[in-house]
């Protein structure tokens, strides 16, 4: 695919006993000509059999000249002889057609000896195959034809049963060369062509800053992490930035918040998170160290690893400090599946790695490959990725695992990204496992720490954020993105937008329909959104002996996880005291009932917390003896302080994600519901994606 083959080499050879017999009996020597294709097709179908390499060409020319060495040699019969062109032309065509639609082609056949089992099931690797095959089909169909035209006209006899067929054979034989090196790449650049719908070219932003108060390069809606990273990576690289937030904080859920509680005199202090407590892509080419990096300041921030354990039905894990130990430790548990463990995992981190291979040369980030050559190449280059990259996750436990309770602890880490694990592939499971292979890290301060790192770049470049400052409306003038209105009627006008809000209020609130394509509306009001969650925040008199991040399962199917960030950074708690977040997820259709306008919403919020309290106490058995502060968030409160849709907290669930640049000229998107979608991670490398497509660094 793509380049010459060794495998098309072969077709020609496979030719060798039908060109023998073509220039043989072409002279009348029809002995010799059967004999010397019977010999070739014997020697070429021994080699096969020797490589164990049948091919369904082969094998019907060895059939054929069999069968007309016993007529016409043995037995003496002119039968072949007589009708020898139409009997070829037909025996090919039915060859070439018969293997065409049992669904291998010939040439396919020949194609899979020279490429990576990765390459066979490639819809583009067989199609292409397919249509060599065709074209085969319909020159041995029209040479068929030729020997029975002749056969009515003895006088171009020569002509129609040898010139012909042998220029179109040759012509075939070049087509079969040739063609594998152009269409692939037509159709592939046209793939990545389509990886961006809107073709609208990128704002020239001049050599002075905008003047004045309202006036900026860029406008960044939300501070997510997705926003705030292209907003600090715009700024750095010397736009005039401007971020509006309606929250009071920044940072979406990767933000920080402190309760004061007095006890026996004392005043006590307690620092939540809001919904981030372990961070990956902080391995070596991880794109949160290559953000940090490129802004110069990863010496600003203190990362400490953070401990995993998990709890299922009869069945405690406390994670080992790397991969290999993990293995040995689930290789222990389950001695059956011992083999299939370590392949699994070796597997899995063949993916992580092809994931991050190239971010050197693509802004920091992963990214497919973007030109025709690259993806030839990709199969080859990235063969774990390119095996895996559609799969299922799910698949793909199953093809390695049998037993229940290993794919049961296998699927913990898909509640970092979906309550609906079959939704999600093991290209979006791999960078999860970066937390075994390279780590997952906290931040001392808090969650905080990297929002705030983050909004310094943007005010240390000159840039604004501006705190309680919802967006009412995106303004779109000549159907460009030109700025913002705030709730309080301020406008503000740029030469670009970025919004880092959820993705449906952003088309369907912010911007409006009348400035959108009906497909495009379509699609986002189709989205389904993920999980929402219930939280409650415990700050409690005692340090529990669990490992800073703890996933619980339970008999009945439920799922709690137990975080305690206070373990890694002590001082988010008084001391021989923890700050604990017990967190579930709730499924969208469970949302609706959350309403904080019914009457019985606060005492419906605080059994709901008894609950999770009650669970917890599985693991932490008298932990409500020991709570001095709580405090509980349910949906609503997601949806209330995050502005998203159903308090979704992984955006949109469905495979389906708009591109970095919008239908709107101007407006470009970052955040959880932008590929490569949820998590830290994901989102900042949506926001680096979005900020190289609107400035990309100029590199020297």
């Amino acid at each position: 695919m793509g380049r010459k083959m060794p495998g098309m080499v072969w077709i020609f050879i496979s030719f060798v006993p039908w060109i023998l017999y073509w220039v043989l009996s072409g002279y009348g020597f029809w002995t010799e000509a059967v004999t010397a294709g019977l010999a070739t097709s014997l020697a070429l179908n021994a080699y096969r059999l020797r490589q164990r390499q049948a091919k369904a060409m082969e094998l019907v020319t060895l059939a054929f000249f069999a069968a007309h060495f016993a007529v016409t040699v043995v037995l003496g019969s002119p039968l072949f002889q007589a009708y020898s062109a139409v009997l070829v032309g037909a025996t090919l065509a039915l060859m070439a057609w018969g293997t065409l639609l049992a669904g291998s082609p010939f040439t396919y056949q020949y194609a899979r000896e020279d490429w990576p089992r990765e390459y066979w099931r490639h819809p583009l690797f067989y199609r292409t195959n397919a249509i060599i095959t065709a074209v085969w089909g319909v020159i041995f169909t029209l040479n068929a034809a030729l020997g029975a035209l002749a056969l009515a006209g003895p006088e171009a006899s020569l002509w129609l049963t040898v010139a012909v067929p042998n220029t179109a054979i040759g012509a075939g034989i070049a087509f079969s060369l040739l063609f594998p090196n152009w269409y692939p790449k037509r159709v592939l650049a046209q793939e990545i062509a389509g990886r961006e719908p809107y073709r609208w070219p990128r704002p020239v932003f001049g050599p002075a800053r905008p003047a004045g108060d309202t006036e900026h390069d860029v406008i960044v809606v939300g501070s997510g992490i997705g926003g705030l990273t292209a907003a600090a990576l715009l700024a750095r690289r010397g736009l005039k930035v401007l971020v509006a937030e309606q929250h009071y904080l920044p940072g979406g859920f990767c933000t920080s918040w402190e309760r004061h509680v007095r006890r026996d005199g004392q005043r006590l202090r307690y620092v939540f998170d809001a919904g981030v407590h372990d961070v990956s892509g902080l391995g070596p080419r991880g794109p949160v160290t290559n953000l940090l990096r490129q802004l110069e300041i990863g010496n600003r921030l203190e990362w400490r690893r953070v401990g995993h354990e998990y709890v299922l039905p009869g069945f405690r894990l406390k994670v080992p400090g790397t991969a290999e130990g993990l293995v040995k430790a689930l290789q222990a548990r389950f001695p059956a599946e011992r083999e299939a463990i370590a392949a699994f995992f070796a597997e899995m981190e063949g993916v992580y790695r092809d994931l991050y291979a190239d971010v050197e040369r693509t802004g920091g980030v992963p990214c497919p490959p973007r030109t025709p050559e690259e993806m030839l190449a990709y199969p080859r280059t990235h063969r774990y990725a390119f095996r895996w990259m559609d799969v299922p996750y799910t698949a793909m436990l199953e093809r390695f695992c049998q037993n229940a309770s290993l794919k049961q602890f296998l699927l913990l880490l898909t509640g970092y990204l979906s309550d609906r694990p079959e939704t999600l592939t093991a290209a979006q499971m791999a960078p999860l496992f970066g937390y075994y292979f390279d780590g997952g890290y906290y931040p001392v301060g808090g969650s905080r720490a990297l929002a705030n790192a983050l909004a310094e770049v943007i005010e240390a470049h000159g840039g604004r954020l501006l705190l309680g400052a919802p967006v009412q409306r995106i303004l779109i003038e000549g159907g460009r993105a030109a700025g913002v209105i705030l709730a309080d009627g301020r406008v503000h006008r740029a030469q670009a937008v970025i919004s880092n809000a959820d993705v449906r209020q952003t088309f369907l609130e912010l911007v409006g329909r009348e400035h959108l394509p009906p497909d495009f509306v379509r699609r986002i009001e189709d989205l389904e959104f993920s999980a929402s969650a219930f939280a409650v925040f415990l700050g409690v008199d005692f340090a529990p002996d669990l490992e800073a991040v703890t996933l619980v399962r339970t008999d009945d199917d439920r799922g709690l996880g137990i975080m305690t960030p206070s373990r890694v950074d002590p001082g988010l708690a008084p001391p021989g005291h923890a700050a604990i977040t017990l967190m579930t997820l709730v499924p969208q259709a469970e949302v609706t009932t959350w309403d904080r306008r019914a009457p019985d919403y606060a005492w419906r919020k605080r059994e709901f917390g008894d609950a999770l309290i009650s669970l917890a106490e599985g693991v932490l058995p008298g932990l409500r003896e020991h709570i001095v502060f709580r405090e509980e968030a349910s949906p609503a409160t997601f949806a209330r302080y995050a502005r998203t849709t159903g308090g979704a907290i992984y955006g949109p669930a469905g495979q389906w994600q708009p591109t970095a640049k919008s239908p709107v000229e101007r407006l470009y998107l970052a955040g959880a519901g932008v590929f490569p979608g949820a998590g830290i991670e994901g989102v900042i490398i949506s926001g680096t994606l979005a900020a190289n497509a609107l400035y990309p660094e100029v590199r020297a």
